[in-house]
């Protein structure tokens, strides 16, 4: 992966950028009391909000963007990637957070094989992941690019924005064999991805935005036309 760290910062200051992680915050805010492991934890944005009722121990691949986040020191931050991930013990954790990470490796599959391990019986994984037919919407809508559109409709690798070239993965496909399953799905960026960015800017849009976005976030079709899917799994 290679990431245009300036180009994400700047995503992550925009109202758009931060209204994400509110949503993905309000999934989340339940967690309480957990031992989490956040994988591909950036600049540590959900490993500090975590922090403040949990016990996180975050991992980055990424040497570059370790030195960019927030300084918190109230959760464990390490640099590896699946390496790493194998020389965790077994059963090491109530609950795992990988979010926009796994269209970037080569092979899903094999993290959530380690995932599987590394959680507890009925330990949950939180995992953000690109949708690809909010994507496809996305990018002939908002991008008003058809061809990169095609490209998504054949499932082919696509260049994002500021993280680097990523390919979007089925969850039926990287959860086969393992006792994982879907226990359920919210839609992120339903709506508001396809808004130009000048609507963005209003006092109140973030506000009105987010309470629109939660409001059928774990309704159908809505959910399913979303840019991304927050899906929860559980460990049986």
């Amino acid at each position: 992966m290679t990431a245009n760290l300036q180009a994400y910062k700047v995503h992550l200051q925009a109202p758009w950028g931060k209204l994400q992680y509110d949503i993905v915050f309000a999934f989340l805010e339940s967690l309480k009391g957990q031992k989490i492991l956040d994988f591909g934890s950036g600049f540590g944005i959900v490993a500090d909000f975590l922090a403040e009722n949990n016990q996180v121990t975050a991992i980055e691949p990424s040497s570059e963007m370790i030195p960019e986040r927030k300084q918190n020191f109230s959760y464990e931050q390490l640099q590896g990637s699946l390496n790493l991930l194998k020389n965790l013990p077994d059963q090491s954790f109530d609950v795992i957070i990988c979010h926009n990470v796994l269209e970037y490796v080569s092979d899903p599959a094999l993290y959530l094989a380690e995932f599987s391990r590394l959680l507890k019986k009925d330990g949950k994984i939180s995992l953000v992941k690109h949708h690809e037919v909010g994507r496809i919407m996305h990018t002939v809508v908002f991008e008003n690019d058809p061809e990169k559109a095609q490209q998504l409709l054949a499932g082919q690798e696509y260049q994002t924005h500021s993280m680097g070239v990523a390919k979007v993965y089925q969850i039926k496909e990287v959860i086969s064999g393992l006792p994982l399953e879907v226990e359920d799905y919210q839609g992120v960026r339903i709506f508001y991805g396809l808004q130009a960015n000048d609507y963005k800017t209003a006092p109140d849009w973030a506000q009105k935005m987010f309470e629109m976005e939660l409001a059928v976030c774990n309704q159908s079709p809505y959910r399913d036309i979303a840019a991304f899917q927050h899906v929860w799994l559980v460990k049986s």
